[in-house]
């Protein structure tokens, strides 16, 4: 494993975009002759019930996206696939996949099953498992010439965020569907988190689960380095429900990151942590790079000044950086 500390990190990472990056007056020309087009794509997968459900997802991509990997995108709990597009607040850029597509990937931004427009299984019955074949089921479909998109991809970046990273963990363990992955916003190692028992319990009274808005403020937000005006829209506009049985599947896994296949991936990994984030704390990053134990290889890349949505404050950019180089090395294009 080559586990790197946060201040080489962030040298190599910089040192690579560097060496990567078109002349500014090239990639000046490229952004403005190109927009980035968005593609609503809707996948029908089967599950062990025997039932088909309807997985949807928004492809993000430019003219070029033909030259580097597609990036499948999975959020966490109480998202859907916005939390890859936030729109631009106080002069800041927020959308991962907007930023990826300018790069030139194609990005597919998921709404996990139970969320956003995808359809609503019983929540009980959604668990870890099903979730990650419906995943499956899509990367494959986007492997597929002629299918729901008309271009098949050769190559594809997994990229998780939160409990989305315990999805993609799964999927890659289970199936080996992606060239690498990456994980954001998760610790395996089995640690305290800052809610109460009493607030959990509650919560998994119902079905469909939502997170009090305060509650979620609290544990997703470093306050300090996040604009109140993103917050706020996130509370309103983006938070979403989840299921009981994707829920009993986190609390499990993190009691026990076996139960995730952390140690059946096989791929290159990157695992990326928020240095301020209080749910998953960065200074589990050690001990996480170690469980993947049969891993070709194991990155880590802490961003500054960071809570858990790393996509959510004002460091941002340098955690996007840190993604693109890292893909960049680790498949080329």
């Amino acid at each position: 494993m080559d586990l790197y500390s946060r201040t080489l990190s962030t040298v190599l990472f910089s040192a690579a975009l560097a060496a990567t990056s078109l002349p500014a007056s090239q990639a000046e020309a490229s952004s403005s002759s190109q927009r980035t087009k968005v593609e609503r794509l809707v996948f029908p997968v089967t599950l062990s019930d025997g039932n088909t459900y309807e997985v949807v997802g928004y492809l993000y991509y430019r003219d070029h996206y033909k030259y580097r990997p597609l990036q499948v995108l999975v959020h966490g709990l109480t998202y859907t696939h916005e939390y890859w597009d936030i729109p631009s607040m106080g002069g800041r850029d927020y959308s991962y996949a907007r930023y990826m597509a300018q790069e030139g990937y194609a990005v597919l931004a998921l709404d996990m099953l139970g969320a956003g427009e995808s359809s609503r299984p019983d929540g009980d019955f959604l668990d870890l498992a099903e979730t990650a074949e419906s995943v499956h089921q899509v990367i494959t479909e986007m492997r597929t010439g002629g299918g729901v998109f008309k271009t098949p991809f050769k190559r594809i970046a997994l990229v998780g965020h939160s409990n989305g990273a315990i999805i993609s963990t799964f999927v890659q363990s289970t199936y080996n569907d992606a060239d690498v992955l990456v994980n954001t916003g998760f610790a395996f190692t089995p640690h305290p988190i800052p809610v109460s028992a009493e607030a959990i319990s509650a919560m998994l009274q119902t079905p469909y689960i939502a997170i009090p808005p305060e509650i979620r403020t609290d544990i997703f937000y470093d306050a300090q380095n996040a604009d109140p005006a993103l917050i706020d829209f996130d509370n309103a506009t983006i938070a979403d429900t989840y299921t009981r049985g994707q829920f009993l599947s986190l609390l499990a896994v993190s009691g026990n990151p076996s139960l995730s296949g952390i140690q059946g991936v096989t791929s290159p990994v990157l695992i990326q942590f928020g240095e301020t984030d209080e749910l998953q704390p960065a200074s589990y990053v050690d001990s996480d790079a170690a469980l993947y134990t049969s891993a070709e290889r194991v990155t880590t890349a802490i961003v500054p000044r960071t809570g858990h949505i790393l996509n959510g404050h004002r460091g941002t950019p340098v955690g996007w950086k840190q993604i693109d180089c890292w893909i960049h090395h680790n498949m080329g294009w």
